[in-house]
């Protein structure tokens, strides 16, 4: 499948820092792309560069087969919906959405309208274009961004961490329903978080970034089981990094760093001795942390009623991910 949208060795610096780069990377079109990564790893910074809204210093970018590296905003076809959504305050819903569309040169007022009630419907908020902004609840007003951002029909649609401003329970019901929208149109996207979960519920493909560079770019799947190197093992999903006699004994060969997901640990009859020294109920289950006879505190997952605080216990690993320990 073609790129839809390229970014060719592209390299941004603040500075004396490098922000991003050199980062290459190749979206088709209608797909879900989720740049992942700690703060400051350069992600919202790679949004603003496919955007206009900032310049790079080396490297090229392509929209649709079109070198737009020097093209300012205005004319990218971007669609972008920020953090904090950057509503205006002294406009109803349907004149906020109206924005989006006179920005780019719409003046038909019987078609501004006809758009605007239209994407409103898309969005779930029809009727809703003469409500103020502050009369909406966080999960409208992210959909009256949103409805903006696609207001004027834009190729590529960026979205920088629009549900951090959420609570928990509303985040994951917007969530899928933003991922069941975005398919329905089917907009090419990229979408910026440093959570996990939002990062797998939402993209077909997920982008790790840290300090700039890329780690790792596969589906989610891959991600987890088969993470390329130690930061993106312990970044994607809970961990537990190990060196040493435990991870030898684990079934580490002698140099070698033992990733082994909680999961994978088993509290078995004979293996890795250690005492529980915590338990956290979970529901379904409970996280142990299991202390060895070396130091290592291991995080565990098993049933509730598996051991209890105090507890002598042998761990074994039904699977583990090695890494050379020069590497780590």
């Amino acid at each position: 499948m073609s790129a839809f949208v390229t970014l060719d060795g592209v390299r941004k610096q603040w500075s004396h820092t490098v922000a991003v780069g050199p980062l290459s990377l190749e979206i088709p079109r209608g797909e879900i792309l989720v740049l992942l990564g700690p703060s400051g790893s350069g992600k919202t910074t790679v949004l603003r560069l496919l955007g206009g809204f900032e310049a790079p210093d080396a490297g090229r970018i392509e929209l649709a087969g079109e070198d737009v590296t020097a093209v300012p905003p205005a004319r990218r076809r971007c669609g972008m919906v920020f953090q904090h959504y950057a509503l205006f305050p002294h406009l109803d819903v349907g004149e906020n959405v109206a924005f989006g569309l006179k920005g780019r040169g719409t003046r038909n007022e019987g078609r501004v309208e006809a758009k605007v009630a239209e994407v409103l419907t898309l969005v779930g908020l029809e009727g809703f274009e003469r409500r103020r902004v502050q009369e909406l609840s966080g999960g409208q007003q992210q959909r009256v961004a949103l409805a903006r951002a696609l207001a004027p029909e834009p190729q590529v649609l960026l979205l920088d961490e629009p549900l951090s401003n959420l609570d928990p329970s509303l985040r994951e019901r917007t969530r899928r329903e933003l991922r069941a929208l975005i398919k329905r149109v089917g907009i090419t996207t990229i979408f910026v978080t440093h959570e996990q979960e939002e990062a797998f519920a939402l993209g077909d493909r997920v982008a790790v970034l840290q300090a700039g560079r890329l780690e790792q770019l596969a589906a989610a799947d891959e991600l987890y089981e088969h993470p390329a190197s130690v930061f993106v093992a312990t970044f994607v999903g809970r961990a537990n990094v190990l060196r040493g006699k435990t991870a030898q004994a684990l079934g580490a060969g002698p140099g070698q760093l033992v990733v082994v997901r909680p999961e994978r640990l088993i509290l078995a009859d004979a293996g890795v001795p250690g005492v529980v020294r915590e338990r956290r109920y979970t529901g379904a289950a409970a996280f142990y942390l299991v202390e060895t006879e070396q130091g290592d505190r291991l995080e565990v997952l098993a049933r509730p009623e598996a051991a209890r605080v105090g507890d002598r216990v042998y761990l074994e690993a039904a699977r583990v991910l090695t890494f050379p320990e020069e590497r780590a």
